[in-house]
C-alpha cells in the first residue's frame, strides 16, 4: 500500500505463496466453517476466521476458500495473500501474518490497514475465481481471447476483462508488459515504481501499478472504503467502475456495515511515498 509494498512481490499476491518459518497454524475450512486442527493455537484460528467471516461476504468465501493459514515473519514483511491451493482457480487459501493483522489491536490505523488488506484479498477472489477466469496452457497472450493472467484468460464480460479494456489501453499495457518481463527483481521493482510515478493519477496506490490484477483489487478496495467520487478521470473512474454491478454494490454495503469504522475521504487522504 506504500512503496514498501513494491519491494515485497508476494505481498497481497495471488501467486503461489512462499511460506515463512514461523507458522502459527493451518485450518481446513468446509462450507464456510473452520475445522479444529487440535493444536494449542486452535482458538486463535477460530477467532481469525470469525473476524474474516464477519467482515467479508460469505457466499464466495464458503464456495472457494478451503483453508486458513496463520503465520508470522515480523511486522511489515509478508502480510499474506489469497492464494491458490493448486493450478486451478477453484480452491483457495487465506494466508495472514498475525503480526501485521492483529485482530486484537485497538489502534485505528492498524485496524484500517488490515481491513484494507482483507478487502483487497477478497477482490482477488472476486475477480479470479472460476466464473471469471478460463484456464489455459498459453504462455503468450492471444489478443482474441482477452487479457491473460497467470491463471488463465479473463473471460469476456468478467470484471477483470472489462476493467482492462476500459483502463489498460494497449499502449499502457505494452509499456507495463515490457517492464514486467525484467528478471532482475530490484530493477523490476524500481521500474514498476517509475511506471507508477509516470501514471500516478491513474492509480489509487503505487501497489496498484504492479499489474492489472493488483490494480482491480486495489480499486475495488477503494470502492468499498470510499464514498462515490465526485471527481472524474483517472483513478476516480476506476472506483466508479464497480457501481455498474448491482451485486458488487451489495457487497460494498455488506462490508461497510461490518467493519469497525469507515474512513473519511479515503482516496483523498491515502498516502504513498510519492505524496
Amino acid at each position: 500500500m506504500r512503496k514498501l509494498l513494491l519491494l515485497i512481490t508476494t505481498l497481497l499476491s495471488i501467486s503461489q505463496f512462499t511460506y515463512g518459518q514461523n507458522q502459527v497454524g493451518v485450518w481446513n475450512v468446509k462450507n464456510g466453517n473452520i475445522e479444529s486442527n487440535k493444536s494449542e493455537n486452535d482458538q486463535l484460528g477460530l477467532q481469525y476466521w470469525e473476524t474474516i467471516h464477519s467482515i467479508l461476504p460469505n457466499d464466495l468465501l464458503n464456495k472457494y476458500v478451503l483453508s486458513l493459514r496463520l503465520f508470522s515473519d515480523g511486522k511489515s514483511e509478508d502480510m499474506g495473500g489469497m492464494n491458490q491451493l493448486d493450478e486451478t482457480v477453484e480452491f483457495w487459501q487465506i494466508d495472514l501474518d498475525t503480526a501485521d493483522m492483529n485482530i486484537f489491536t485497538r489502534d485505528s490505523i492498524q485496524i484500517l490497514d488490515y481491513t484494507h488488506t482483507l478487502i483487497h484479498e477478497f477482490g482477488h477472489l472476486l475477480t479470479l475465481n472460476t466464473s471469471q477466469i478460463e484456464l489455459t496452457d498459453d504462455e503468450t497472450e492471444d489478443p482474441d481471447r482477452g487479457y491473460l493472467t497467470t491463471e488463465g484468460y479473463a473471460i469476456k464480460g468478467s470484471y477483470l476483462n472489462l476493467f482492462v479494456e476500459e483502463f489498460w489501453k494497449p499502449k499502457l499495457l505494452q509499456e507495463w508488459d515490457r517492464i514486467n518481463k525484467k528478471r532482475n527483481k530490484k530493477k523490476l521493482v524500481d521500474r514498476l515504481y517509475d511506471f507508477y510515478l509516470d501514471h500516478a493519477e491513474e492509480f489509487v496506490t503505487d501497489y496498484a501499478a504492479e499489474s492489472p490484477e493488483e490494480d482491480i483489487a486495489e480499486s475495488w478496495t477503494f470502492f468499498v472504503l470510499s464514498d462515490k467520487p465526485l471527481k472524474s478521470g483517472g483513478k476516480y473512474e476506476k472506483i466508479k467502475f464497480f457501481y455498474q454491478f448491482p451485486d458488487l454494490v451489495k457487497y460494498r454495503t455488506h462490508i461497510r456495515k461490518n467493519i469497525s469504522f469507515v474512513p473519511v475521504k479515503y482516496v483523498e487522504n491515502f498516502k504513498t511515498d510519492s505524496n
